[in-house]
């Protein structure tokens, strides 16, 4: 039958019946179609850790002193340099809240300490304090030194920097500068690398010590059980990022200066530095708090938790190996 020779309650059930399909599939479809456009947004912006093996390459061993100070300087500042240029931005420039992920990663929330930030400042102080001395007085360089002040700004401030106001992005970028100028004259022969044995001791006691760095991530971490979910779960993402800025800054250690340690040391630490950056690549979008035997559930601050001070002995073994390592705790 023609459509001319249709009834008109035919031709209206037939407009009708295509109407409903047409409005079906876009009550579907839009749906759908923001699901997938919110789930690529998230993977676009979701703080990733990366894994550079150069910091892990044995060749480093073969490098002169100034190119290994250079290479153990850009491994701790490596994960504070990715998170400042990628996923637009530092994260309180980001200004999209509901990632508190990158936020925890990088800045922190509501004084939990941001695991990039925090311990990349922490190491870095005392790289720029006792690798990079100048002249007879042995004063440390001031391009570190400004370096060191401009990093530790307070990560959550945000402004507009050309008007004025505070903004921890911009004077990160003013730090970055100072720091890349070092690097690059070091990389020239124009300026100083002097890392000692008790230098890199220094620096493994600030990852592995007590009351270093990665120490204050993980006790906070271990008593995340005591805190309300939120928490535990900011808790959870600063140290999975804090694990990457510590395996990188270990892995150049053992690339680069492993000939100044004891070789039964090393063993562990290469172990240590495997189970960091395991850590480091782990992504629970929800942070569970089950029991420890559960078969579908866990627990995952007590599992990451456990995962890192399993790493510590190792590291202080590998410090107390070196000569003004033995005060290592």
């Amino acid at each position: 039958m023609t459509e001319a020779k249709k009834s008109p309650l035919k031709r209206f059930l037939a407009w009708f019946g295509k109407q409903t399909v047409l409005w079906s599939g876009l009550i579907i479809g839009i749906p759908v179609l923001l699901a997938a456009l919110w789930i690529g947004v998230l993977i676009w912006v979701w703080d990733t850790p990366t894994i550079n093996e150069q910091f892990q390459d044995p060749d480093n061993a073969n490098l002169n002193r100034s190119e290994k100070g250079a290479l153990l300087a850009e491994a701790i500042t490596y994960q504070f340099r990715r998170r400042l240029n990628e996923q637009g931005g530092w994260v309180p420039n980001d200004l999209i809240i509901f990632f508190e992920r990158n936020a925890a990663c990088a800045a922190g929330i509501k004084g939990e300490p941001g695991g990039i930030w925090y311990v990349t400042t922490e190491i870095f102080e005392v790289f720029a304090d006792r690798t990079a001395r100048t002249g007879g007085s042995s004063q440390d360089d001031p391009r570190l030194t400004n370096a060191a002040k401009k990093f530790n700004y307070d990560p959550r401030r945000w402004g507009i920097s050309w008007l004025g106001g505070a903004d921890s992005e911009h004077e990160y970028a003013l730090g970055f500068e100072d720091f890349d100028s070092y690097v690059n004259d070091l990389r020239a022969g124009q300026a100083v690398s002097n890392v000692r044995p008790d230098d890199l001791a220094a620096l493994l006691t600030e990852l592995g010590g007590q009351n270093g760095a990665m120490d204050k991530i993980y006790s906070r971490l271990n008593d995340a059980a005591k805190v309300p979910p939120e928490e535990r779960r900011q808790r959870v993402y600063s140290a999975i990022c804090a694990s990457a800025v510590s395996a990188d800054t270990l892995a150049a250690i053992r690339s680069a200066y492993g000939p100044d340690f004891d070789q039964d040391a090393l063993v562990g630490l290469d172990e240590a530095i495997q189970e960091l950056y395991r850590v480091s690549q782990l992504y629970p979008p929800i942070v569970l708090n089950g029991a420890d035997d559960s078969l579908w559930l866990v627990n995952h601050a007590r599992n990451i938790a456990a995962m890192m001070s399993a790493t510590f002995d190792p590291i202080l073994d590998t410090a107390r190996s070196l000569p003004g390592g033995e005060v290592a705790r």
